[in-house]
């Protein structure tokens, strides 16, 4: 009884251990595929990066970063409402990334929702109240709806952070 006891735990514990095995060959790909995908783009080289996205979000559907380089990479092919719904889906899959409330901001201002783009700075301000870009784009976007004491304050908030951030 003993034998099968110690048998019946060596197997169990092959199994566990190959299963963390696959987990972490398998988070190890997903991370080299999305490191692909950020140097294919920052070549830009923009049509093979989102084949290879949209390759990778099949595997992984789940995965934010997937879908914020998605977006990331149709603002540079200007398809800002197809990348304004992989932002919206990569917001939803991580609702505290800071950087992709900036970027569906930067898209919403870029199609007229400029209210839509100040919700979504004032988010990642709220997520990170030094960040020196949303201070930016906010500024910008209160430029465009004529608020330029507002955007004052806030490139005054920004060039505060910004320094702050490079000392």
């Amino acid at each position: 009884m003993r034998k099968f006891l110690v048998v019946t735990g060596l197997i169990f514990g092959l199994l566990f251990s190959a299963g963390n095995f696959v987990f972490a060959n398998d988070t190890i790909e997903k991370t080299q595929t999305i490191a692909e995908i950020g140097t294919l783009s920052n070549q830009g080289n923009y049509n093979d990066a989102l084949l290879r996205c949209k390759e990778a979000m099949k595997k992984y559907p789940n995965e934010a970063d997937l879908y914020y380089w998605s977006a990331s990479i149709k603002t540079n092919l200007g398809d800002n409402k197809s990348a304004l719904e992989d932002f919206n889906k990569a917001i939803k899959l991580n609702p505290k990334d800071g950087n992709a409330y900036v970027m569906r901001g930067i898209v919403k201002a870029e199609l007229g929702d400029n209210q839509g783009a100040i919700s979504d700075f004032n988010k990642a301000i709220e997520l990170n109240p030094k960040d020196s870009s949303a201070y930016s784009m906010r500024a910008c976007t209160k430029i465009d709806m004529g608020d330029i004491d507002g955007a004052n304050k806030d490139l005054e908030l920004a060039n505060k952070f910004f320094d702050e951030e490079w000392k």
